[in-house]
């Protein structure tokens, strides 16, 4: 679990999906109108966060879509209004198809051209993740597509991550994670991996927490600083 330099070139970049790789602009603007609130995105994402990681706590746990709609719920309940059984449906599909991030796949590109493997670590279902990577195309880019639900627990335990690392044949040290959220960079961190944050908009680091080793605006950001790293531009794997 002993986390590598940040100098040293990681073998793998292990990344997020949902608001790392996924828009989830849409789903924010479908629940702010059926919460009639521009916080209802805001409650309705924290009461999710909180109920998976009071499963991990409890010892118990529930599948990501049944606490999906079970959170849009409680977050309508709390602010006066109603989501109807069509409303709940539109959102838990709506998920199966967002879209991909502005310059995901040149950043994709890119990493792969330097010669870096990459995963993907997710708390949704793999099935939903692995067909929207395939329907966007970028597929081809991940050696595998990794659900914290295989082991029942959910990001950011640190089993979910030395569960990643194991399957992948890696010690968790030769792993850089790379997520929007400063939550999963906490958890990577403590369990040895080398962490990247993505800042997105409205995301920011927790101040409690060890710094990233690497902060980038776009996947292409962080491909240029590893290159610079790697001092001709090449990665250690190519």
């Amino acid at each position: 679990m002993e986390n590598n330099n940040s100098k040293d070139i990681p073998k793998l970049l292990l990344l997020d999906i949902y608001d790392t790789i996924l828009d989830m602009s849409e789903i924010e603007k479908r629940v702010n109108g059926f919460l009639d609130s521009k916080r209802g995105y805001a409650l309705w994402f924290e009461l999710f966060l909180q109920y998976t990681f009071a499963d991990n706590c409890i010892g118990k746990f529930h599948d990501f879509s049944s606490i999906a709609g079970a959170t849009l719920q409680m977050a309508a309940e709390m602010m006066d209004e109603k989501i109807s059984p069509d409303q709940l449906t539109e959102i838990l599909e709506l998920m199966k198809h967002l879209p991909v991030q502005d310059g995901v796949q040149r950043g994709l590109s890119g990493l792969s051209d330097h010669g870096f493997r990459i995963a993907a670590l997710t708390n949704s279902p793999e099935q939903i993740v692995t067909e929207r990577m395939k329907k966007s195309g970028l597929i081809s880019y991940f050696e595998q597509v990794f659900s914290a639900e295989k082991i029942r627990k959910y990001k950011p335990a640190s089993e979910v991550y030395l569960w990643a690392s194991h399957q992948l044949k890696l010690n968790t040290g030769q792993i850089l994670l790379v997520s929007s959220h400063s939550w999963d960079i906490a958890g990577a961190e403590n369990a040895g991996m080398r962490t990247a944050f993505l800042h997105k908009r409205k995301q920011m680091l927790y101040p409690l927490a060890p710094s990233p080793n690497f902060t980038c605006k776009s996947l292409a950001d962080l491909c240029e600083q590893l290159a610079l790293l790697s001092g001709n531009g090449q990665s250690e794997n190519a």
